[in-house]
């Protein structure tokens, strides 16, 4: 198995680094790797879960949808 990158070499070999960068109001504490920059949430066994890709893609989406709502409210008042 070849890495296509070298950052993802050192968890690649002895496992990820994880750090804490964010405490959720639920107690919930997010982690993560100072290599690779994956992000894994711990629930309250301390189990990690690895949700955080759909978040950031409903982020998104979310966004997306603001973004064009307000667009099309601009055209309805500039027209």
């Amino acid at each position: 198995m070849k890495p296509t990158s070298t950052d993802l070499l050192p968890c690649a070999v002895f496992g990820h680094n994880y750090v804490r960068s964010k405490t959720n109001i639920d107690y919930s504490i997010e982690l993560t790797c100072t290599h690779c920059d994956a992000v894994v949430i711990t629930d309250s066994q301390g189990n990690f879960e690895n949700n955080t890709v759909n978040n950031t893609q409903l982020k998104d989406t979310l966004q997306e949808l603001y973004r064009l709502t307000k667009r099309v409210t601009k055209s309805k008042v500039s027209s």
